[in-house]
């Protein structure tokens, strides 16, 4: 595709346009399916599309998109799939603690979540094989090297099938904070349980491991550090846009 293209060429401006054009779609695509909802409230074609493509909808907008569906509609599994996701969503919220899960390490120990607790945490979902995360995990790098003197820790949840390819990547990246995996890609435990279908994703919990942020990329995460623990170590960063 025209984002690898660009990626393979070393066209970083050109992979920002993609990335600006891809956004623009998915937003006007949205809004045709939210027009048509409330349009055809009474049809159950209208929750199997909310279904199909409710990785484009925040918590507040499937709530909005449930109280539009006609009460007809609640006996219907696409109905229950959204009350579902809906449910997921909440549980992962800013505010709530986050759920915990244990996965394996890249040497095959299993490490929990709760075990992290008393540091600034950044979950981080990610695979080998997505570009987009790819291109974001110099920007973590960059957060972990200037602030985990101060209290700040990544875990890297990766959704990959193919062990060696997941863990080149990491060498490749320079990850050098836990990584773990199920190694059943979508199907990734850690994913379901944080409702995660879309990647790069992450979480950002305090040292309770309450959830503070969700979804910092780039300059974001810089400056969500920066309030939580103040300026960062060594030298000034560099964002990769």
């Amino acid at each position: 595709n025209s984002w690898k293209t660009a990626k393979d060429a070393g066209d970083t401006s050109a992979m920002k346009k993609n990335d600006l054009l891809s956004e623009e779609i998915e937003k006007e695509m949205k809004a045709q399916l939210i027009d048509f909802v409330k349009a055809n409230n009474k049809t159950l074609v209208s929750p199997y599309l909310i279904t199909r493509n409710s990785w484009q909808f925040d918590l507040s907008e499937l709530e909005n998109l449930l109280g539009v569906l006609d009460p007809g509609m609640k006996t219907s599994t696409y109905y229950e799939a959204i009350e579902k996701r809906v449910e997921v969503l909440r549980s992962v919220a800013i505010g709530q603690f986050a759920p915990d899960f244990t996965l394996n390490d890249s040497t095959g120990s299993p490490i929990s979540l709760s075990s992290l607790k008393g540091k600034i945490l950044l979950v981080d979902f990610w695979a080998a094989w997505c570009g987009p995360c790819r291109a974001e995990n110099p920007n973590v790098v960059n957060a972990w090297q200037k602030y985990k003197d101060k209290g700040f820790d990544v875990l890297g949840v990766s959704f990959d099938t193919n062990r060696e390819k997941w863990l080149k990547a990491v060498k490749d990246d320079k990850l050098t904070w836990t990584q773990v995996s199920d190694l059943k890609g979508w199907g990734n435990e850690a994913g379901k349980l944080y409702g995660i279908n879309l990647i790069p994703a992450n979480v950002l919990l305090d040292k309770d491991q309450k959830i503070i942020a969700s979804g910092l990329r780039g300059e974001e995460l810089f400056k969500k550090l920066e309030e939580l623990l103040g300026p960062s170590s060594g030298a000034k960063q560099t964002i990769n846009k």
